[in-house]
């Protein structure tokens, strides 16, 4: 491309100076101008194929280029042409289109490779993860257990078949998986987490528990364990001994903010306020970035009876401002701080947090309730009286309590369900 530029300054250069008869040089200008904007329409040059001649690495070559300029379907038509039998060649492809998050198009890569790459298990473990990441859940259960059932029985496959089934709806069978990949590695942090997650989310707190002590067992060190357990205790209402495996998760994790706001919660629910602001206050200022950690030192403060012109009110107010700063899709923070904006005879500014809130969650009364009031205090009683008709209709918003639902939203916020990205290189 820049070659065709610079052909055309000169033949324009040369009209200036030697009078070229216009026909003529009008014509080179248009076919050359022709060229240039071919060559434009295709920056990687023309589709090598294997048919013609073309090497692996000229094939590799233009689909990478195609694929940086946002090419896709010219990368995916080169890599066909690539050998059925060369399996290096279709795992580097499956590579390089995970590189470029097209998961999908990876799978049937790493699935081709298989057939003669040197290494078939790597090939099809990448190719169950293009799978999971792709969202093809049943092509990742159905290539981990291919792997699994043909003498594969490794830690990590199981742990993405688990993770398949997990997003399939497959509880059950997610479990049987990590117990595999639990038993096959005793050491595998992520098994057990992973499986007391499952555990909560069914309300089964005691197998849960039973996970966390083999686990701790084989892993004393593990600050994710501690707070897994700690969770479970909470939610059996066993909160001395959730604050003591919180504390320790603490300990053996100084850098994360989780235990610290799980201590300050599980103090909220013993009633020792005192207490839960100290703490939330010291986590605030080690994580000041972190929303949770925002959001539930206001809470803790309004809860205190922090009232609106107080220190602790003006505390409070500039921890929920931050937290929605943080997280604007966090709804609970929106709808506090629309509460406390309406506290203070701010109805306008209430009624858009609460709103907002409204909006990204639908199914919750709490915003809907508030905005009522923030609408009957602007004079809209049409819309008020509209809210509280549907709020009186709408059930409890959790069966559980605010916070140790919160406690089971910091678990899962604070792990991951799934690997997501190849293993190796």
């Amino acid at each position: 491309m820049p070659g065709c530029f610079a052909a055309l300054g000169m033949i324009f250069q040369a009209r200036r100076r030697w009078k070229l008869a216009g026909g003529g040089s009008v014509l080179a200008v248009m076919l050359l101008m022709s060229a240039c904007a071919s060559a434009a329409d295709r920056p990687c040059g023309e589709r090598p194929a294997a048919s013609a001649g073309a090497g692996v690495e000229a094939i590799l070559r233009f689909a990478g280029c195609a694929l940086e300029h946002g090419s896709p379907q010219e990368a995916l038509k080169s890599l066909d042409s690539l050998s059925a039998q060369d399996g290096d060649s279709h795992f580097r492809a499956g590579a390089l289109l995970v590189e470029h998050k097209l998961y999908a198009a990876a799978a049937r890569q790493f699935g081709m490779a298989r057939r003669t790459y040197k290494d078939a298990y790597l090939a099809g473990y990448d190719q169950a993860l293009a799978y999971l990441n792709a969202g093809d859940y049943p092509g990742a259960i159905r290539t981990a257990n291919e792997l699994l059932n043909h003498d594969h029985e490794t830690a990590e496959l199981a742990s993405v078949a688990a993770a398949a089934y997990l997003k399939n709806g497959q509880p059950t069978e997610a479990y049987n998986a990590l117990r595999l990949a639990a038993h096959l590695d005793p050491k595998n942090e992520d098994a057990y987490v992973d499986l007391c997650g499952i555990a909560l989310d069914r309300d089964d707190y005691d197998l849960g528990l039973e996970i966390a002590a083999i686990g701790l067992a084989h892993l004393p060190n593990s600050e994710r364990l501690y707070l897994q357990r700690g969770v479970l205790r909470a939610m059996k209402g066993e909160f001395r001994e959730a604050e003591q495996d919180f504390a320790t998760a603490a300990k053996l994790s100084p850098e994360d903010v989780l235990p610290s706001v799980s201590l300050g919660l599980v103090s909220m629910q013993m009633g020792q306020l005192d207490q839960a602001v100290d703490g939330l206050r010291q986590a605030v200022s080690r994580h000041r970035d972190n929303y949770l950690a925002q959001y539930w030192f206001a809470k803790v403060l309004l809860q205190s009876g922090a009232a609106p012109g107080t220190k602790e009110g003006e505390e409070a107010m500039a921890a929920l401002r931050a937290s929605v700063r943080l997280n604007p899709d966090f709804w609970h923070a929106r709808a506090d701080l629309g509460k406390a904006l309406l506290d203070r005879g701010e109805a306008p500014a209430a009624i858009v947090e609460l709103e907002k809130a409204a909006a990204l969650n639908p199914s919750a009364s709490s915003p809907l309730y508030l905005l009522a009031q923030a609408y009957r205090r602007q004079g809209d009683e049409a819309r008020a009286n509209n809210l509280a008709a549907r709020v009186s209709k709408m059930q409890a918003e959790e069966r559980e309590g605010f916070p140790e639902a919160s406690l089971k939203r910091i678990i899962r916020e604070g792990t991951s369900d799934f690997p997501s990205s190849q293993s190796k290189p």
